[in-house]
């Protein structure tokens, strides 16, 4: 799994489908999502999106990608009346629909869990708002947008077919936005977009439990151990030995809630030779003994 990936897996966003909606004459939704990240996409027509006392156009094609939770809206023209979604849902039911829609969009949310996010999450703009006229022609992003307005009008299956159409969109989404805005200053959007720092931290992810040393991980990738050393610690602040440390105490930790291993099993499934070792290395990153972590997880 590259790195990416592993990182929003491990975040364990949980999508749904808020609203797809074909939408007539004047309307305003409010979406109370502070503590929620989500994607409006527009597929037909256009419509106005306020947030943070801000307010611009979405059109035909135009992605927004709200990374932290905000309370935003949507409508047809600034200064119309605003409904909740629920008050919009119980009216769009009563609607009498005439003609074609002024507009057709497309909602999902990701509920956020209440727990310290990746550093990478955490340094995502408020939000990103891709137009479908800078995306460059051939490009992924127009084939799902194709295939999420396909999707819209379809029958059977189609809420969970724009679900996982959704998900893809967030990668490439995030790696579109990488692309475009190279980062400016150290951090995990600066280690991704170096080539070799996001293929060393791949091996430390893929093969926690290798025995990695400075010299074998830059020789993996094809570097001099100087040049790993200080581009590694340019973008994230530290070594890459320490960071693997890190790395193999989180795995550890991880193990204690999702499954019925002893501490010695843990220890060799994240690299150290017993159980003696793994416990020496955890209590001096976390300042406290595993067996703190066992119970916690035993408890739970």
């Amino acid at each position: 799994m590259d790195i990416l990936s592993e990182i929003l897996t491990s975040a364990r966003w949980k999508g749904d489908l808020l609203a797809r909606r074909s939408v007539y004459g004047n309307w305003g939704l409010r979406f109370p999502c502070e503590k929620s990240a989500g994607f409006h996409i527009v597929a037909q027509g256009e419509c106005f999106v306020k947030l943070h006392h801000k307010t611009f156009r979405m059109q035909k094609g135009d992605i927004l990608f709200i990374a932290k939770g905000a309370t935003h809206e949507l409508s047809s023209a600034p200064g119309v009346k605003i409904l909740d979604i629920a008050q919009f849902r119980e009216r769009s039911e009563k609607q009498v629909v005439r003609g074609k829609p002024q507009t057709t969009f497309v909602s999902i949310r990701y509920e956020v869990p209440e727990e310290p996010m990746h550093p990478f999450l955490v340094e995502l703009p408020e939000h990103i708002f891709i137009q479908a006229g800078e995306i460059p022609a051939h490009h992924t992003l127009h084939t799902l947008l194709t295939l999420i307005s396909q999707e819209i009008d379809a029958g059977i299956g189609s809420d969970l077919i724009l679900q996982k159409l959704a998900d893809i969109l967030l990668y490439q989404v995030l790696r579109y936005n990488m692309e475009k805005n190279p980062p400016r200053r150290a951090g995990w959007q600066s280690a991704l977009a170096d080539e070799k720092i996001r293929a060393a931290l791949e091996s430390l992810h893929r093969k926690t439990e290798y025995n990695w040393t400075l010299e074998s991980l830059a020789r993996s990738i094809g570097i001099s151990r100087a040049s790993l050393a200080g581009r590694f610690r340019a973008a994230l602040g530290t070594t890459p030995m320490h960071y693997l440390t890190q790395l193999r105490i989180d795995k550890g930790r991880e193990l204690f809630h999702t499954q019925a291993v002893t501490l010695e099993e843990i220890a060799r499934h994240v690299g150290y030779s017993s159980a003696f070792a793994y416990s020496k290395a955890y209590k001096r990153v976390t300042g406290h003994a595993p067996s703190a972590e066992v119970r916690l997880a035993q408890a739970g």
